[in-house]
């Protein structure tokens, strides 16, 4: 299984997603770091929903708390319905 990231590490990550334009990223090197960011928590999956879809008004250290204190997931587990085989989480995520 891929070693989890930091607290830290995550909160990087996010100040990158968060402020795109100002840390220079592209639209490719976006969604590598999302990637980054979801493999590096326990539930890619749901990591990713709380980045891109979750409406709480929650703070970047709250969305950490939250991505950190969900159970583990296995993306073997997870069904083609809800992450496509092909997916790249599949690969960064073990």
């Amino acid at each position: 299984m891929k070693e989890k990231l930091t607290k830290i590490q995550l909160l990087q990550l996010l100040d990158k997603i968060m402020h795109p334009k100002e840390n220079g990223l592209t639209e490719q090197t976006y969604n590598d770091v999302l990637l980054a960011f979801c493999a590096g928590c326990p539930d890619p999956i749901k990591a990713r929903w709380l980045v891109v879809e979750c409406l709480d008004p929650i703070s970047d250290e709250e969305l950490i708390e939250r991505a950190l204190a969900m159970p583990i997931r296995l993306m073997a587990d997870v069904p083609n319905s809800e992450l496509p085989a092909r997916h790249p989480l599949r690969n960064l995520s073990a």
